[in-house]
């Protein structure tokens, strides 16, 4: 079994939810874990796939249906909670989402086009590692130099790179019910096709949907951290509202500390 690590961080505050977060391709639960220090209410919860980060060792895994098992045999989603993927992550939450009893509060989507509207596949992860690695710098921007300047590191980088575009290209949407869930999505201002992406992602729920712009490109997610947080946090507080207004008679501790 490949393990998927559960990276957890309190809320420097008291929480009233828990956010699951899921990485971009070729990326590691920690970057997430960071935001910790920028949550007021939120406890934060980054999912780690293997093969990457610290668990370089372990062979990562390259299809949707067996990451998506994996993580719901792996991982105690504790309500009330939402999910937030970015690029594949968000496909991945998404995925997650549709097999989840309960359904999490809210589905948060960044920088990724609807699964209905995702373009045939590219097949990257066929490249051999020097075309890889120069499609993903074209594309997304140079690698970490600690990466690039290590064959060994870089080699697993590239590994794990080519282990997650196999699962986004491989992927097969496949139409079902409709989320009940609220979706908010999310892109950068510099992403030329982030108009159509977010509009994408309002027939994929019967619940509200509301999209974000914020300043940035692809990785619009690095560059104001506690904005983003902040974003995630009054949306939650306020679907924790609604949710304790529809049944008045369920006074939660989530009701409790947000009236504090």
């Amino acid at each position: 079994m490949a393990d998927i690590r559960v990276i957890a961080r309190p809320a420097p505050h008291a929480s009233v939810a828990t956010l699951y977060c899921f990485p971009h391709a070729g990326g590691a639960g920690g970057e997430y874990a960071r935001w910790a220090a920028h949550t007021l209410g939120l406890r934060l919860v980054a999912i780690q796939p293997p093969g990457r980060a610290h668990d370089l060792k372990q062979s990562a895994l390259t299809s949707m249906p067996e990451l998506v098992g994996e993580i719901l045999a792996q991982v105690e989603f504790t309500p009330p909670f939402a999910l937030f993927g970015h690029s594949l992550g968000a496909l991945v939450a998404f995925e997650v989402a549709r097999a989840l009893q309960p359904k999490p509060l809210r589905l948060f989507v960044s920088s990724c086009p609807s699964p209905a509207l995702l373009a045939p596949s590219q097949s990257m992860h066929l490249l051999d590692d020097t075309e890889l690695h120069a499609e993903i710098e074209r594309l997304w921007g140079p690698l970490p130099a600690a990466a690039t300047s290590d064959k060994d590191l870089l080699a697993a980088a590239l590994a794990c790179y080519r282990a997650d575009l196999q699962v986004l290209e491989t992927y097969e949407y496949v139409p079902g019910p409709r989320l009940h869930s609220p979706i908010t999505a999310i892109v950068g201002d510099a992403e030329p096709n982030g108009e159509a992406w977010t509009a994408g992602w309002r027939d994929q729920t019967d619940g509200a949907f509301e999209s974000a712009v914020r300043p940035g490109g692809h990785f619009h997610t690095r560059q104001d951290p506690e904005g983003l947080v902040g974003l995630f946090t009054d949306t939650v507080r306020s679907d924790l509202i609604r949710a304790v207004r529809s049944e008045p008679s369920d006074l939660t501790r989530a009701e409790r500390v947000m009236n504090r």
